[in-house]
């Protein structure tokens, strides 16, 4: 028997400079169940590209990194790669991932999230993100294409069009913008991108009749679903 992740261990995938997966993963997981980080790496200066090479290059770095660590379940920390992404292109990228991990399941943020809405029969949301204009289309571009109603959209402004600044963002930055999509006409509120702190708008703003999910709260959920498991309580998130 193992001496630590006792009922299972995840393998989670974060962009290089993001701070806010691991924390965010660390306050979900119930305590039985642990997990390694593998940071996706690239070199290029431009956000899109960096975006889309976290992905594409994802098999190369789970080889180089883990190098044959087994995981029960990856989970992809990164919810803009598959909006600028084709879907076969993930499917291959995944079923490879899957295959190095020796058939780990792969959970990606986006897929978690649409899977949570077709879980809970949500059909239009809101979508809240830290994107810069040219990723925000993608991204509403993305869930209409998934069949999704966008009834509301907010964006918190990081001043710049490189998705690093998204970094230096806390909860506060995005409350007032989770005030607007509280009072707009929608089943659910999308809290999208890894790297803006998302657990304590879920906790603050939950509500009776509208859901509040985010991409790591998403992607976390799944990947515990898949080891047939729950997460910690919201009341254990913040002590």
């Amino acid at each position: 028997m193992r001496d630590y992740a006792i009922k299972g261990r995840l393998a989670v995938a974060t962009p290089q400079a993001n701070p806010t997966v691991e924390a965010e993963v660390r306050r979900i997981l119930p305590n039985e169940v642990d997990y390694c980080t593998v940071r996706l790496l690239s070199e290029s200066k431009d956000p899109k590209t960096r975006l889309i090479e976290y992905l594409t290059s994802l098999p190369e770095t789970l080889e180089s990194q883990f190098s044959g660590m087994t995981a029960d379940t990856l989970l992809f920390g990164c919810t803009a790669s598959s909006y600028l992404t084709d879907e076969d292109t993930e499917n291959e990228i995944m079923a490879k991932a899957s295959e190095i991990l020796n058939g780990a399941k792969i959970v990606n943020a986006a897929r978690a999230i649409k899977e949570y809405f077709n879980q809970n029969k949500i059909k239009t949301i809101g979508i809240l993100t830290p994107y810069p204009e040219w990723l925000q289309v993608q991204a509403e571009r993305y869930w209409t294409e998934q069949g999704f109603k966008v009834a509301a959209t907010e964006c918190v402004d990081i001043g710049t069009e490189d998705t690093y600044k998204i970094y230096d963002l806390s909860s506060k930055d995005a409350k007032p913008g989770m005030m607007s999509l509280i009072e707009s006409n929608c089943e659910a509120i999308l809290i999208s991108g890894t790297g803006m702190p998302s657990l304590r708008l879920i906790s603050e703003f939950e509500q009776p009749n509208k859901k509040i999910i985010s991409s790591n709260y998403a992607m976390t959920l799944i990947g515990l679903s898949y080891l047939g498991l729950k997460p910690r309580k919201k009341t254990e998130w913040f002590f």
